[in-house]
């Protein structure tokens, strides 16, 4: 009689972890691109082969169990442990191919996503580079539940153990405002304003305060092109960023772009990584998209606007 034990697969350490942190089967089929009864067949194997419950399922009901929670942090580890070796083979170019989940800023797509994929994509020839785009909390979501690797992303994460940031280009805010609308007239004139849920928006609010400044509620937008052409049909005036003025096409068509009337702030990105998930990989696709933003956005942005002066600043 064969008596050996089920084997353990990492395949099912990752399907494990998908379904806790999609909270669902279903959800955990969709993140991973499987069927829900092959989710199922995972955790079944898994629970056979360290002989125990992990998760309680029912129609109503999913959670895990106290073996389950004692199983959860290890099976994360084993999961970053795996891809940073993988990350040391392919900058060893000794790798199979691997691939990479990245969620970007909507300001970078026009402008710099295509020449940073393509110096990585020359740097590791092995690495498949996914990207997706959403907000700065929803790219943070999207890596903490491991449906991305990285992310780019405004740097508010304070210091957190799984965290490793890498910061990468200060951003000065300006002002924008109707192309027949002065600096002088925004006072004035109706204020057109990010998403309240949106960090930019929220920082943008709190500089206003703090200056004195409380326009009247009006339009939010989440997306800059939306905010631009609202300010144009309003005849009014919005804060924003000079990355986001830079990165959004025909901006200038639609907006122009002014010194603040209140006093200067600005906000830090950074391409951030679950710590030590990818090895030195993330520190390397850091230098390549300084690169590239100095390249398309940074040189010369100060002869289109002058009052900019040294208001980008790379970092470091």
């Amino acid at each position: 009689m064969d008596n050996q034990e089920p084997p353990f697969t990492f395949r099912a350490a990752q399907v494990f972890v998908a379904a806790v942190e999609a909270g669902s089967v279903t959800r955990a089929a969709h993140r991973l691109g499987i069927s829900p009864s092959t989710v199922s067949q995972q955790l079944a194997s898994l629970e056979a082969a360290l002989g125990a419950r992990l998760l309680e399922r029912t129609a109503r009901q999913f959670r895990l169990t106290k073996s389950g929670e004692l199983f959860l942090d290890p099976a994360r580890q084993l999961l970053d442990d795996v891809t940073a070796a993988k990350a040391r083979l392919v900058m060893a170019d000794q790798s199979p191919p691997m691939a990479i989940r990245i969620a970007s800023l909507e300001e970078l797509d026009a402008t710099v996503m295509a020449p940073w994929m393509l110096k990585l994509t020359e740097r590791f020839p092995n690495i498949t580079f996914t990207l997706s785009g959403g907000a700065s909390h929803e790219n943070h979501e999207a890596l903490s539940t491991r449906s991305v690797d990285l992310m780019l992303a405004v740097d508010t994460v304070g210091k957190v153990d799984w965290v490793d940031q890498f910061p990468i280009l200060r951003d000065p805010f300006i002002l924008v405002t109707a192309p027949n609308v002065t600096a002088d007239e925004v006072a004035s004139r109706p204020f057109v304003r990010y998403a309240s849920d949106l960090q930019i928006g929220r920082q943008i609010e709190a500089q206003l305060r703090r200056s004195g400044m409380q326009p009247a509620r009006g339009f939010e937008f989440s997306t800059n092109q939306a905010l631009f052409a609202m300010t144009a049909e309003l005849s009014g005036w919005a804060i924003t960023t000079a990355l986001a003025y830079f990165g959004t096409p025909l901006a200038g068509d639609l907006v122009t772009a002014h010194a603040l009337p209140v006093p200067s702030f600005s906000r830090r990105l950074a391409l951030q990584a679950r710590s030590g998930a990818l090895g030195d990989l993330p520190a390397r696709m850091a230098e390549d998209i300084r690169s590239s933003l100095q390249d398309r956005i940074v040189e010369g942005s100060a002869s289109r606007l002058p009052f900019l002066s040294d208001g980008f600043q790379m970092l470091r």
